[in-house]
């Protein structure tokens, strides 16, 4: 029988951690191309995964012009801040999910000639609706959405 060698020792370092870029705070104004009303997502909370590329957020969903109906997400940021995915219940309906799953494109800013550029980021997915059994709801939803987040600009007194 082959001899088995035992490792004392701490466990290896995490293969790998999110390294990604922190979208706490961000507001992304994002426009339905289906016609149904634009919705803004506000993440207002990251955690960072410590052994894999994935960072678990948290926040807000509304139709823009229409806070009082914000509902809450959750969900991840994958491929260390490449892509998205979120879900949470639409107001007034029953039993219904609405999943977000998409691509994000991080832009870190910097210096411009005169100003300082915040960072910002372009999001691009689809928003598809389930029922309470995992079936397609076609039609609901806003379909598929694109724009672009930033945190709020705070302007010194």
């Amino acid at each position: 029988m082959p001899e088995q060698r035992i490792r004392n020792g701490p466990p290896p370092p995490p293969t790998d951690p999110y390294s990604g870029p922190d979208y706490q705070g961000f507001v992304f104004v994002l426009v339905s191309s289906v016609g149904k009303s634009n919705p803004i997502l506000t993440i207002g909370m990251q955690v960072n995964e410590k052994l894999y590329d994935v960072a678990y957020i948290s926040g807000l969903w509304y139709a823009e012009g229409d806070p009082s109906q914000a509902k809450s997400i959750e969900g991840a940021t994958l491929d260390n801040g490449g892509a998205i995915k979120a879900s949470w219940s639409p107001p007034n309906t029953t039993g219904q999910t609405n999943v977000l799953t998409g691509s994000l494109t991080y832009y870190p800013g910097g210096f411009g000639n005169i100003t300082f550029i915040r960072p910002w980021a372009y999001l691009a997915g689809e928003v598809t609706a389930y029922d309470d059994q995992g079936n397609v709801l076609q039609g609901e939803g806003p379909g598929p959405v694109s724009g672009t987040g930033t945190t709020p600009r705070v302007n010194a007194l």
